[in-house]
């Protein structure tokens, strides 16, 4: 898999881009998200589908100018009559191509578009139930050369279904639209060269993408051969401490400047799992909690989480997408204390108060996309402390009885993805830490 080739086609549209309601339109941009009825013909017969079209377009227009569409996705959720059809092609798992015929209309005069080459990650085909397919790519930009409103409608859908295994046969799908339906997905007002925009307009000032994101060094080096694309985003979160009947927020901000974290991403080829994520933290991560320890002393804590370096084939310090979006993260965080104070009074810690080894941490969670927010959570144990303290005074054993031990909970609100090189979800934003965990499905 090379860095720009099948993987821009099908891994990066699958896997990166993902659900279309991350990351947001900017200033520039309109979001559309239209659901729709389809006629399907499939070989048990005709069966009613929905289908759900989302992109990001053009907010504006100027004439002999591209208009693109960018991260189309048409969700189609195959009900269980036509499941059926699908499964009898063969295999347990299924990929979707689909084209979407669209209608440019401007001043009166219609064009058909061909938006193909949609495609969607391996899914699995239920024994029971509806199949929901997503299919995403990228779709040709349009030119006008007369000014007025350009607008965009969904039009006749055409589906191939390839199940995975082998000898097995391709389903097509053909499906018109209902009748009696909005069908309009965007309108692009388009204007005369030098007449977008009012005199003395003042542009808005586009947000900035912060200048370390997606800047990769180390394992893996340069984006090698299967890692696709480099981007950063932001995590928060709550820490559990069971000892102290109390939690801590981190990374949120309230301590400090939020830790960005730069991301590389491999897509492995149908048949393994959907897609690998590594993450590294451009500085440590920062908290600062108050709690009573031993259930009467108010004792506050300025912390840190240090990400133990990337090795070479270790697995800590990643994220692996499994069928169904599940995600499961392993990281590896030595926790150290910077500053605390107890009843009032300042605590001389040291430089180096931490845990003797690093925090082995495993999270779970589903997440869609990573251009949209997730949760991820887990156990958290956290190990003893050790070079607490100065002038002879050892504080690593009052931390340790205090906080060290098993039975924590870690829950991790992960932002939206930031991609610089499309660019995409920039720049990125802290998410709000999630205090409950989401709700199932």
């Amino acid at each position: 898999m090379r860095f720009l080739g099948k993987a821009t086609a099908i891994g990066l549209s699958a896997f990166v881009v993902g659900s279309m309601s991350g990351g947001g339109a900017s200033a520039s941009s309109q979001d559309a998200d239209v659901s729709l009825t389809y006629a399907c013909q499939f070989p048990s017969g005709p069966q009613q589908v929905a289908v759900r079209v989302q992109g990001t377009f053009p907010s504006n227009a100027v004439v002999g100018k591209p208009i693109q569409p960018s991260r189309i996705t048409t969700t189609v959720t195959i009900p269980e009559a036509g499941v059926a059809d699908v499964g009898e092609a063969g295999g347990d798992s299924v990929v979707g191509t689909a084209q979407l015929t669209t209608a440019v209309t401007q001043n009166g005069t219609s064009n058909a578009a061909k938006w193909s080459g949609l495609t969607s990650a391996p899914t699995a085909v239920p024994a029971e139930g509806s199949l929901p397919l997503s299919a995403r790519g990228t779709v040709p930009a349009t030119k006008t050369a007369a000014a007025g409103d350009l607008s965009f409608s969904a039009g006749d859908l055409a589906l191939t279904l390839s199940p995975s295994k082998a000898g097995g046969s391709k389903l097509a799908v053909d499906c018109t639209p209902a009748a009696r339906q909005a069908r309009v997905l965007a309108t692009v007002p388009v204007s005369k060269p030098g007449s977008a925009q009012k005199p003395n307009a003042v542009p808005k000032a586009e947000p900035t993408i912060p200048p370390e994101c997606g800047k990769w060094a180390g394992p893996p080096k340069e984006t090698p051969d299967g890692w696709i694309d480099s981007g950063c985003t932001y995590m928060s979160g709550f820490a559990n401490v069971k000892k102290l009947n109390g939690a801590t927020v981190f990374n949120d901000g309230s301590a400090g400047k939020p830790a960005l974290i730069n991301i590389v991403y491999a897509v492995p080829g149908v048949g393994d799992s959907e897609g690998s994520i590594r993450q590294k933290l451009v500085e440590p991560i920062k908290s600062k909690s108050t709690f009573l320890t031993f259930g009467f002393m108010p004792t506050t804590a300025a912390m840190e989480m240090i990400q133990a370096p990337l090795a070479p084939g270790k697995d800590y310090g990643t994220y692996e997408v499994a069928t169904g979006n599940v995600v499961t993260a392993h990281m590896k965080m030595t926790i150290r204390i910077t500053g605390a104070s107890a009843n009032g009074s300042a605590l001389s810690v040291g430089k180096r108060c931490q845990t003797r080894v690093p925090a082995d941490i495993v999270l779970k969670g589903t997440v869609k996309s990573v251009l949209e927010e997730g949760v991820l959570e887990g156990p958290l144990t956290i190990p003893s402390f050790s070079g607490c303290g100065t002038g002879g005074d050892d504080l690593s054993r009052l931390f340790s009885a205090s906080v060290s031990g098993p039975g924590n909970l870690m829950r991790v609100s992960v932002g939206a993805t930031c991609l610089p090189s499309i660019p995409q979800g920039c720049p990125p934003v802290v998410p709000v830490p999630q205090r409950t965990a989401p709700a199932a499905g």
